[in-house]
């Protein structure tokens, strides 16, 4: 800052109505090594400064047509930067404080002292300075603020990006690691002869290759945000059809599976394919939670409102630790240990909110979690369309 002027800022306009001045004052401001404009009244000044735009314009005041308080009024509305000096008669103070309140840098009486001047344009060329200064700061600041925002930015997607890719790495590796113990076993089973080892190879296998398949669906519904392919549905086949897929899964771990549904259809307008996979993905978790305690039991409900259609998957498991809640919708966050990817929840929430719904859980009294995932109603039931007065479903339960 407070850099020499130098031959800085001295493009200069000189308006003043008397010939003699003009001439006199610009020789004088030549000499001092200014470029000197020149014009005769208001108007031919503005024309003169919409051409050259000088740095600093000097004017009289007193002027016939458009006079010195009009011209730095204009000036100032055109180019605010400008620096512009005023010249009053002798004592006229009023119009001297009228030309600072319309943002004159400065203004010089007649008969107008050499020195005064000079000092009134020393000051008026130091402020240009400073301001030009101060832009030129302004811009270094705000690129280097850009700069190292950029960097930051960079930094935390290569954070991210390694975060990501680490993920993934560990469940491909417990997957692969899957594979290759079935693929084992299946060896081990053909050298030996033994069909037994081969068919849990064979199981091994086909378990594994489910969670790769899964993975990678999972990953593809997150890659990006979609609109939901809508068509009429009917909400209690999917929770139906969601329990009979799950129901196997279920027995074999020793859980009491159950469903509670209306009687009637609930006829909403929903991607019917994304509703299913993300209750697949709560009764599943729910029966793995439900499978760690004894007499182990889910409970799948299905209901709706005028506003709202909901499906509830409750579980009497050991429930969520404080980590889970808080992280339960993390991408690879996971409390199943190597069995688990953590995108499930992830892709579930994704497609409630895609549908302009939601997923909520809850803790259960005396242990277990409940899970919901509302949806809000796009199209009513076929009693409703009959004429029917809306009204929250009776359930009554049905095994799996």
């Amino acid at each position: 800052m407070n850099q020499p002027l130098g031959d800085r800022f001295r493009r200069l306009l000189l308006i003043d109505d008397e010939p003699g001045i003009r001439k006199m004052m610009s020789l004088d401001l030549s000499a001092d090594g200014y470029q000197v404009f020149s014009a005769e009244d208001g108007g031919s000044g503005l024309a003169v400064f919409e051409r050259e735009r000088p740095d600093i314009v000097l004017t009289d005041i007193k002027m016939p047509g458009l006079d010195g308080l009009e011209v730095l009024k204009r000036i100032k509305e055109a180019s605010p930067e400008t620096e512009v000096i005023v010249i009053t008669g002798h004592g006229d103070m009023d119009t001297a404080i009228k030309s600072l309140q319309l943002e004159a840098g400065d203004f010089v009486t007649k008969p107008i002292s050499d020195e005064a001047l000079a000092v009134a344009l020393k000051r008026a060329r130091e402020r240009l300075a400073l301001r030009a200064e101060l832009a030129a700061y302004t811009t270094d600041l705000e690129a280097r603020v850009a700069e190292a925002t950029e960097k930051l930015l960079a930094a935390e997607r290569l954070a991210a990006v390694g975060q990501t890719v680490a993920s993934l790495g560990h469940s491909i590796k417990n997957m692969l690691g899957g594979l290759r113990g079935g693929a084992y076993l299946i060896r081990e089973g053909l050298a030996k002869s033994d069909s037994d080892q081969v068919g849990q190879g064979l199981e091994m296998l086909e378990r594994n290759l489910k969670r790769v398949a899964g993975f990678v669906a999972d990953l593809l519904t997150l890659s990006k945000p979609r609109e939901p392919e809508l068509e009429e549905a009917d909400a209690v086949e999917i929770a139906v059809e969601a329990v009979q897929i799950t129901g196997r899964e279920a027995q074999a771990r020793g859980v009491d599976l159950s469903l509670d549904k209306p009687e009637a259809a609930l006829l909403v307008r929903l991607e019917r394919q994304a509703i299913l996979d993300a209750l697949l993905n709560l009764v599943s978790n729910a029966v793995e939670a439900a499978a760690e305690v004894a007499s182990g039991r889910v409970e799948v409900r299905v209901g709706a409102d005028r506003e709202r259609l909901w499906f509830s998957v409750e579980d009497n498991g050991p429930g969520l630790c404080q980590e889970a809640r808080e992280r339960i919708f993390e991408g690879f966050y996971s409390s199943k240990g190597a069995s688990g990817t953590g995108l499930g929840l992830m892709v579930a929430q994704k497609i409630a909110r895609e549908h302009g719904g939601r997923i909520e859980f809850a803790d259960r009294p005396g242990g277990g979690t409940a899970f919901r995932l509302v949806l809000p109603r796009t199209a009513i039931e076929a009693e409703e369309a009959a004429g029917s007065r809306p009204r929250e479903p009776e359930e009554r339960r049905t095994g799996s």
